[in-house]
């Protein structure tokens, strides 16, 4: 099938692949590569170059789901047809570079006295987690293979939402919708 969409033979491509589990990644990879990319750029954010209403901002950013919109095809394909290898792997890397990121912000938010209250890196590990697991959510639904549906992103902002919720009362942080603090 792959073949006769790309308008080649089957032995063509076996010239570069053996089989579909190379091919697939080989795409994985490739995509992958891209994320990593960025979750490896948000590593070097210097949180305190930013002023207190910047740094609150990063908080309601939504920077997964505009990561992801431009990939989204690609990525519920990969998602719906990976044996877990590719997947497992992934996830481990970026949950640990977006931990890496949110200790580094949650820690210039106490610093600055924003909030009131340190987060553990174990407690910084599930909340990155529990976003990975809700991105993956939005991905393999098959509602979403050819982009973002209003409804998953209204049910993925509803839900983040209330994880910043809960993060604002854990730490202390109050802010208006407009991100002024109270």
């Amino acid at each position: 099938k792959i073949a006769a969409r790309a308008g080649i033979t089957a032995g063509a491509i076996y010239k570069h692949f053996s089989g579909k589990e190379e091919m697939f990644g080989e795409l994985f990879h490739a995509c992958g590569k891209k994320l990593m990319r960025i979750t490896e750029s948000m590593l070097g954010v210097d949180f305190s170059a930013l002023s207190d209403a910047d740094l609150v901002q990063v908080l309601y950013s939504k920077i997964s789901m505009q990561t992801l919109q431009e990939d989204m095809q690609l990525l519920h394909m990969l998602l719906k047809n990976d044996s877990g290898t590719y997947l497992a792997h992934f996830r481990s890397i970026y949950i640990e570079r977006c931990t890496k990121f949110a200790a580094n912000y949650y820690e210039e938010l106490y610093r600055r006295g924003i909030s009131s209250k340190k987060l553990s890196e174990k407690t910084i590990y599930m909340l990155s987690s529990s976003e990975f697991s809700m991105i993956c959510e939005m991905i393999a639904d098959d509602a979403c293979q050819n982009g973002i549906t209003e409804e998953m992103k209204a049910a993925f902002t509803e839900a983040m939402t209330v994880l910043l919720r809960g993060l604002e009362a854990e730490l202390g942080i109050q802010y208006q919708t407009g991100g002024d603090k109270i």
